[in-house]
């Protein structure tokens, strides 16, 4: 059995059981529960997190007792339910939006600074404020303004004369931090193509297949778990882009067409995928893999389907067998970006294949380091 190696943030070794964030976000890490899922959560600094995974560990495996005291009408956590359930019935698509449960999470988290009602005040809220990332910020913003709208509505912050969330001109408002500048790891095609060789050796053919889309269409992880065998018709595969559609709705999104016919390397992946489909019980993706352990959840329709969170996983493990730091599966994006730009397509028309609002965007997805510089015709003859 390989050894585990040891991970690294910021120079500093991570516990046992604890991960880095799988996007690269800061301030965000991941803790392997005794069952085998993840716990993301986040911290001020790998210090902290090292400390709260040492604490799980010291109580891995055993079953803790359970606090059954009720909290008080006059705590905090005894409106966050109330809250939810109140929420989710008037927006009953709250329930599948992962964010939603970020959001529930920071309200939680909430409760540990001020877990009593009559101890919310303005200056209490901005101290602990300014004291959050500017990522905690973002998340919380929107979220919190609609929180306290809901409490103060009730009459239960009494020290409150106006949601400290706000964002009208006339009142005090929370300002958020400078947004930090992106640290992105670009994945080279060397590192692609020692990620792609370590996933064949650890079995992950449904990894290798996600890669080749993704660097031939430069699909995300979610669209490419997503395809399904019904949106190939007539050789021509279908795809509507999911971020596109959720900022634009249905009819403006981008929506792509590849004739397998006219693109071989393409054709070649999918049939690929279609003889793993056939073992995989014709599961209906075209990304399918035998799990470890037959487990169901409500996220897939079928056994054999990949997540994009296990696609990630998947890919990570690839990755730190390889000791390649810092990328992750969403680079390939830019890989595709870098390779069509050195192909001669114009911004513009990688643009339109990644479905971004601005070339800008397309462009900082590209590696710098590799881009064609443009030969330079002018001349003086004096």
């Amino acid at each position: 059995m390989r050894p585990k190696k040891p991970r690294y943030v910021e120079g500093i070794q991570l516990v046992d059981n604890l991960y880095a964030d799988n996007k690269g976000r800061p301030g965000r890490y991941r803790y392997r529960r005794h069952d085998g899922s993840l716990k993301n959560f986040e911290a001020h600094s790998v210090e902290e997190a090292n400390r709260l995974a040492e604490e799980a560990n010291l109580h891995r495996g055993k079953a803790l007792p359970l606090n059954r005291k009720t909290p008080m009408r006059d705590q905090l956590v005894y409106y966050i339910p109330q809250y939810v359930s109140y929420q989710e019935k008037i927006n009953p698509g709250l329930k599948a939006k992962r964010s939603w449960s970020n959001r529930r999470y920071a309200l939680q988290q909430l409760t540990t600074t001020f877990p009593e009602l009559r101890n919310i005040t303005h200056e209490g809220i901005r101290n602990w404020w300014d004291d959050l990332s500017y990522h905690q910020q973002k998340l919380r913003m929107a979220a919190f303004r609609t929180f306290f709208n809901w409490l103060m509505g009730k009459g239960l912050v009494p020290k409150l004369t106006f949601n400290p969330f706000t964002t009208a001109d006339d009142k005090p408002r929370l300002l958020l931090k400078q947004k930090p500048p992106k640290r992105r790891t670009v994945l080279t095609q060397p590192d692609y193509q020692t990620v792609y060789q370590m996933a064949g050796e650890l079995g992950y053919s449904a990894l290798q297949i996600a890669m080749e889309l993704s660097r031939y269409t430069t699909m995300r992880e979610g669209d490419i778990c997503s395809l399904k065998w019904s949106q190939i018709d007539n050789g021509v595969l279908r795809v509507v882009v999911s971020k596109s559609a959720a900022q634009k709705g249905s009819a403006r999104a981008t929506r792509l067409a590849w004739s397998l016919e006219q693109h071989p390397i393409l054709k070649k992946s999918i049939d690929r995928a279609r003889e793993l489909s056939i073992k995989h019980r014709r599961c209906p993706f075209i990304i399918s893999h035998r799990p470890r352990r037959r487990v169901w959840n409500e996220q897939k329709e079928h056994l054999y389907q990949v997540t994009p969170d296990r696609l990630s996983r998947m890919f990570a493990e690839a990755r730190d067998a390889c000791e390649i730091t810092g990328t992750t599966f969403h680079e390939i994006r830019g890989l595709a970006s870098t390779l069509y730009k050195k192909s001669g397509y114009t911004n513009e028309e990688i643009k339109n294949l990644m479905a971004h609002e601005s070339v800008l965007t397309t462009i900082e997805y590209q590696n710098s380091a590799e881009l064609p510089y443009q030969e330079v015709a002018l001349k003086l003859d004096c």
